[in-house]
């Protein structure tokens, strides 16, 4: 199959070199500014190792793809989904790795007759330097369901499943996004707040008992919007923070918000507060932990007092 990676990321990079070893013919394409490059370099453990062909371009490639895979941050998701507007087929399939719910939603608006294939991912890995990465653990668990009634998703689902990542169907991806969302914006608001790891804040009542009612709240906003967020999903995912983690854990926005770096604060918290206003559902932890937040996301960006 061949794959277009919109993302040169660790994310990006990462799905890049697992389905080029499974034998995919992969593009990664890059912000514009980026070097253009033919293969990456690929860390695991003490095992380190270069997969090309693998080219990294700087403007669309004129080859249509089978499936596009959007890989960037979900902030950086709409302009990068217009760099492709108008180049491809337009059913062709979009596949989102975002956290949130909002990629998916603006994949369909810019592609209204493409099928969106929302994708929950967990794997850890970074990028060390242009066209270089480093998986640290497991490989990737991927999640896929379609986002609405258009398409099928089981093809694109199998040839990823061909590589590395351990690709599934999701019987309802709309409660997976949700779940995801509850868990991360949750453990990773209070984490961002207390500047504290998940040993920590999972070891103090107080801190635990936040991070418990956050994950009602957001399950709650789940519900009114429609998505079947039942109590024992709340405690699923409650427990994959008490049980799961490691002590030293952080979610990415967190540390991110520590180093001073843009963060997914508007995609998480941000989401869940500004949902539940449209939708009358009370929210006052995420609620305080978007508006404590959002002065460092503005120096993030360099965006002064009043910018959303």
């Amino acid at each position: 199959m061949k794959f277009l990676i919109i993302g040169s990321g660790a994310m990006g990079l990462y799905f890049a070199a697992r389905l080029t070893q499974a034998g995919h013919h992969v593009t990664v394409l890059a912000r514009p500014t980026s070097k253009e490059a033919t293969a990456v370099r690929f860390t695991r453990g003490e095992n380190t190792g270069t997969i090309a062909p693998l080219p990294i371009v700087s403007s669309p490639p004129p080859r249509a793809p089978d499936c596009i895979i959007l890989a960037t941050k979900v902030w950086q998701a709409r302009e990068a989904l217009q760099r492709i507007e108008g180049r491809y087929d337009a059913r062709t399939p979009i596949l989102t790795l975002q956290n949130g719910i909002d990629a998916p939603i603006i994949a369909r608006e810019l592609f209204p007759d493409a099928p969106i294939l929302a994708a929950t991912c967990v794997v850890h890995v970074q990028c060390t330097a242009p066209g270089a990465l480093t998986l640290l653990g497991a490989d990737a668990t991927l999640l896929v369901g379609l986002f609405d009634a258009i398409g099928d998703a089981a093809p694109i689902v199998a040839a990823i499943d061909e590589s590395a990542i351990a690709a599934s169907l999701a019987p309802d991806i709309h409660l997976a996004l949700w779940k995801k969302l509850a868990l991360i914006a949750s453990y990773g608001g209070i984490g961002a707040v207390s500047g504290l790891p998940v040993g920590v804040t999972r070891d103090h009542p107080e801190t635990r008992r936040l991070v418990r009612e956050a994950i009602t709240e957001a399950a709650n906003v789940a519900r009114a919007s429609g998505v079947n967020f039942t109590d024992a999903d709340e405690e699923e995912t409650f427990a994959i923070y008490a049980e799961s983690f490691a002590p030293d854990a952080t979610s990415s926005m967190q540390r991110d918000l520590a180093a001073g770096r843009p963060s997914e604060l508007a995609a998480q918290n941000g989401a869940i507060v500004s949902r539940a206003a449209t939708l009358g559902v009370p929210v006052p932890i995420h609620s305080f932990i978007y508006r404590t937040q959002l002065p460092r996301e503005r120096e993030a960006r360099h965006q002064g007092p009043g910018a959303q």
